[in-house]
């Protein structure tokens, strides 16, 4: 595994000022003029190394829902700075998924880095008469102080380590060390250490650069045939993992945290009887996983003892009950009433 971390702050400046109402003539004490400011939020650092963020969509809402503006990094990719004029009022503001921070290297060029988002995301800011108003969006990776901004800009990305934001559980919500409302828990490093931040909305199983994905998920690179290919992959504990689930360790110390990887070879869905060859049938004898084999010929409703029922029925209590979809509680059909939860993820078992 590969972890690179540093804390990127990107604030945004409202300052408020006076804007006349588009179509009017009206004198500066008019109240058709209406109170406004300015929006800013910079797209690239300066002081102690260059990174510049890419593919970023900032969109701003009235605390009503009503689209108040959208800040694109690419309108003009050669842009170091976006602005937007916004009436005197409450607003909401959020980075919308897909961005990319990168390095400029001294020779021009650039070089992704992988981060993740420490800030709330929305974020809320009012925009008041002769007031500055400033907000931050703070990244994390692994490099060191860098300060951007001056004068009436007054906006910086501050570069710090990530050491002191606590510690939080991978797995549990409820357990006692757990992140605020509205951020999840990540890895920060192979040591195990682990830090709460902003989730973003790709969904597991999803290619990644950044850690932009949902909450209980983190863009790592686990896939040993594509190293450098990141993906969204979904934490799990190794020693109590569900039915249906995979968990592969992540070799962290002294935790059995891992993630949720592919369905081992030979396995089927119980549920649906597929994944199996023509002829075989899809059974549950123990374990995390349901495996293929021949049917047997005890018919429904009839004695059994081990894998003896036909084709979409398991032996369950000495019973051969149909397989039937567990979050259906009542099922309502003759031979099937009920279909209870045993154990086996969304595939019960058939009552009367």
């Amino acid at each position: 595994m590969k972890f690179r971390w540093f804390s990127l702050g990107l604030a945004l400046l409202v300052s408020a000022g006076a804007i006349t109402t588009i179509g009017c003539t009206s004198p500066v004490d008019s109240p058709d003029e209406q109170a406004a400011g300015v929006v800013s939020l910079p797209l690239v650092t300066s002081a102690g190394g260059e990174f510049r963020l890419h593919n970023a969509v900032f969109a701003v809402h009235s605390t009503n829902g009503a689209h108040a503006a959208t800040l694109d990094s690419e309108s003009d990719p050669a842009a170091e700075t976006l602005t937007a004029t916004l009436f005197q009022g409450p607003y909401t503001v959020r980075l919308a998924d897909g961005w990319e921070l990168a390095r400029i290297e001294p020779d021009g060029t650039e070089s992704p880095v992988s981060a993740a988002l420490l800030s709330p995301n929305p974020q809320a800011f009012e925009v008041n008469p002769s007031v500055t108003t400033e907000l931050s969006f703070t990244f994390t990776t692994g490099q060191g102080a860098i300060t951007l901004g001056d004068g009436s800009v007054g906006i910086s990305f501050d570069v710090a380590p990530n050491e002191d934001r606590g510690q939080c559980n991978l797995v549990s919500s409820y357990d006692y060390n757990y992140c605020p409302s509205g951020q999840t828990c990540l890895l920060a490093d192979s040591s195990g250490r682990t830090f709460c931040a902003s989730p973003g909305s790709l969904p597991v199983g999803s290619p990644c650069t950044s850690d932009q994905c949902v909450a209980g998920a983190q863009c790592l690179k686990v896939d040993q045939a594509n190293p450098e290919q990141g993906s969204c992959v979904k934490f799990c504990r190794v020693s109590g993992s569900a039915f249906g689930v995979n968990c592969l360790s992540l070799g962290l110390p002294d935790s059995d945290i891992g993630f949720e990887g592919p369905a081992p070879e030979g396995t089927c869905d119980l549920l649906t009887q597929t994944g199996c060859a023509e002829g075989e049938a899809c059974q549950y004898t123990g374990g995390s996983f349901a495996s293929c084999g021949q049917p047997g010929s005890t018919p429904p409703g009839g004695a059994c003892s081990g894998e003896t029922c036909g084709a979409g029925y398991q032996c369950y209590g000495g019973t051969c009950r149909k397989i039937c979809d567990a979050r259906t509680w009542y099922v309502g059909q003759p031979g099937c009433y009920y279909c209870d939860s045993v154990g086996t993820g969304n595939a019960g078992r058939c009552y009367n």
